[in-house]
């Protein structure tokens, strides 16, 4: 003969597995919840990063195009300052 057990022992051995069912599921929820904030402080300062380099890049690519245009007028500037201060 099999015994059958109590529908309060049932009970209690239930609610315990579910109890401890989530104080796992918490555990997991928390751990994710830091895995996901240390992700967004990377992308947060990736993105900081990047924004520095192309600030870099721009400023770097105007002072060529800049200083660019006047080194083809370099030569008459000095000749003409040279004229200036000869005389």
């Amino acid at each position: 003969m099999t015994a059958t057990p109590e529908p309060r022992d049932f009970q209690t051995e239930v609610l315990d597995r579910l109890e401890r069912l989530e104080q796992k599921l918490d555990a997991d929820i928390q751990r994710l919840d830091e895995r996901t904030n240390k992700w967004e402080e990377r992308f947060l300062q990736l993105s900081k990063d990047n924004l520095a380099i192309s600030r870099t890049v721009i400023i770097a690519a105007a002072t060529v195009v800049v200083f660019g245009s006047l080194l083809d007028k370099a030569e008459i500037l000095v000749e003409g300052a040279a004229r200036l201060f000869g005389k």
